[in-house]
């Protein structure tokens, strides 16, 4: 995915710096209609931005022949994840796991315990005395296990989207400098996993608003947006395990937000439940605002 493209659907994303819920939901209602002006200019510059009306675009004429174009709009509309090394060995286990004592070292040592993507990052963790092993993510992004995918930003786009976090404040840290933030370097695993996310579902949530306002629920791209986050919220994809004191909040907020995810993807007929459907997802897109501000303010911890 393409840094314009990010950059410009995350500031759709976004609404105000205040984590108060029931502002964000009043002004998540001019979101939406951001998107609807917006939306059509994304696809222009960048053909990344799901076309946002199924009565102007060609998708409308695909063919049940047409495979090459039916395939394009499924990959245009999906969430982006990128393919790792398999997280199992051949046995079928995962390689490189480690014991409770090995792991409370290596915190120790390093302070955040942090794996890269080809350096098995998903490891059992076993208790003392070898009766629990916790099946950890040791890196900084999503990881599907099932698929051997990671929701990992292009490392082009991390300067840029990590300032997107920093400037989207609460009031009280309105004059903060830039200074007294954590660098992206320091920022934990679990800070840095939900910048990334944050930013790679902003393109579904806004096509998402944007269908719902026009009243597309028949778009052939609805179904493939609510399939990505039932997914998201499912369990075999792992969230970077907590390692520092707010690390443990914000790990609440996003076993919160998988079941938010989940429940938006599981939905059962939305166009006959349309009022329901749409409270579901300004639910979402709201809890998702309150996230960005209060990753915000955990970087100056």
């Amino acid at each position: 995915m393409k840094k314009t493209v990010l950059l410009l659907l995350i500031l759709l994303l976004l609404s105000a710096c205040s984590p108060d819920r029931d502002t964000l939901q009043k002004e998540n209602a001019a979101d939406a209609n951001a998107a609807k002006e917006n939306s059509e200019q994304s696809r222009n510059n960048e053909e990344e931005t799901i076309p946002p009306s199924s009565k102007e675009t060609a998708y409308n004429e695909i063919s049940d022949e047409d495979q090459d174009e039916d395939e394009d709009l499924y990959a245009l509309a999906k969430i982006q994840a990128v393919e790792i090394p398999s997280v199992y060995d051949k046995e079928g286990n995962f390689p490189d796991n480690l014991t409770q004592e090995e792991y409370e070292k290596l915190s120790e040592e390093q302070g955040i315990v942090r794996y890269a993507l080809d350096d098995h990052p998903i490891r059992g963790i076993t208790s003392q005395g070898g009766k629990v092993t916790n099946v950890t993510n040791l890196t900084d992004a999503l990881i599907d296990i099932t698929e051997s995918q990671a929701y990992q930003l292009p490392e082009s786009v991390v300067p840029e989207a990590y300032q997107l976090f920093l400037q989207t404040r609460a009031d009280e840290f309105a004059n903060t400098p830039d200074s007294q933030y954590r660098t992206w370097e320091e920022a934990t695993n679990l800070e840095r996993s939900i910048m990334q996310i944050v930013l790679l579902i902003a393109p579904s949530l806004n096509d998402l608003g944007y269908l719902i306002e026009n009243d597309e629920y028949e778009h052939p791209v609805f179904p493939i947006i609510l399939e990505d986050f039932f997914h998201l919220g499912s369990p075999t994809v792992l969230v970077p395990v907590p390692q520092t004191g707010t690390d443990l909040a914000l790990f609440e907020e996003m076993m919160k937000m998988k079941s938010m995810w989940e429940e938006l993807g599981k939905f059962e007929n939305p166009s006959a439940n349309k009022e329901a459907f749409e409270e579901t997802y300004r639910a979402l897109r709201s809890e998702t605002n309150n996230l960005i501000v209060r990753v915000n303010f955990a970087l100056t911890e």
